[in-house]
């Protein structure tokens, strides 16, 4: 009778272990299924390593496309952190020149830029016309501009300037503390002789501050503001055909062959005067020489 009770407790408890491992297992699945319903509820997720499996074995077929569309994403935003100094130079040739310089500033305008020069030759038919545009629109207004006339030639370069813009953030950042440092001794100072060495020192790195603060509002108009030249010409006429030579275009050679032979002539004629007003007294003080040298006929005569 012991032995079977013994063997009853035993088949008991095991049967009360099977029972709680499967009402551990419901409940679990139980969680599981609420924590589903709070996130169809506005929740927060829960997921699961199932549901994980379905959905990438779902997205397989498009998972090379999200990650190149990822990469061009990202791409563009390190693109857009960039600083740029963009500039460039066109020329152009119009038919009216000025007409087409006051259209290169209404497109500067237009895209919120303005016009920092602008040079008018109207001798020679020429326009230069200098603008400084928003960077973003710096392409568009390109565009526009080449619209005006027949291209003959264009130069355009973007400079990365974000090393510099750094640098120059960190050293304006270095010198604010260095200077506020300075600033706080400047009360400490007891005597004169430190007070007067103190005031040096903070005026010294206050000018150095304002020279990078300049620098930094120069390269931030530079960044901000693209420039573009404008060089406009207007068309030249064509030459007049080559044929042979008439009677007037002969006459015309002539005459100026003729004037450039006097005036070499006249040319030649002042290169020798100096020569010969220096050669005209040697030469009479030669011929009166000469004549003394030569005996007279009287005393050839007496001689004989």
């Amino acid at each position: 009778m012991r032995g079977t009770g013994r063997a009853g407790a035993i088949w008991l408890a095991a049967g009360l272990t099977v029972l709680a491992g499967m009402a551990g297992g419901c409940s679990q699945q139980d969680g599981d299924d609420a924590g589903t319903s709070r996130a169809d509820e506005g929740g927060e997720p829960v997921t699961t390593a199932p549901a994980d499996a379905a959905a990438g074995d779902e997205g397989a077929g498009g998972g090379a496309e999200g990650e190149s569309a990822a990469e061009s994403s990202a791409l563009d935003l390190v693109a857009a952190q960039r600083d740029v100094v963009r500039t460039g130079s066109v020329w152009l040739t119009v038919e009216r020149a000025t007409e087409a310089g006051a259209e290169v500033r209404t497109i500067a305008e237009d895209a919120g830029g303005f016009v920092a020069d602008e040079q008018v030759q109207a001798a020679d038919g020429t326009v230069t016309v200098i603008v400084r545009v928003p960077a973003d629109g710096y392409q568009d207004v390109l565009a526009e501009v080449g619209e005006l006339g027949h291209v003959s030639e264009q130069d355009v370069q973007a400079t990365d300037v974000t090393a510099e813009v750094v640098d120059l953030e960190s050293r304006i950042a270095s010198l604010r503390a260095s200077v506020d440092r300075v600033r706080a001794l400047l009360g400490e100072a007891g005597s004169v002789d430190q007070l007067a060495v103190v005031e040096g020192e903070l005026t010294g790195r206050e000018t150095e501050l304002e020279a990078l603060l300049g620098q930094q509002r120069v390269l931030a108009d530079q960044v901000a503001l693209g420039t573009l030249t404008v060089h406009l010409s207007e068309d030249e006429p064509p030459a007049p055909a080559e044929g042979a030579p008439g009677f007037v275009d002969g006459l015309r050679r002539g005459w100026v062959a003729f004037v450039d032979g006097g005036r070499m002539l006249l040319a030649a004629a002042g290169f020798l005067l100096p020569f010969a007003m220096l050669a005209a007294p040697l030469g009479l003080v030669v011929r009166w020489w000469t004549r003394r040298r030569q005996p007279t006929p009287a005393s050839a005569e007496g001689h004989g």
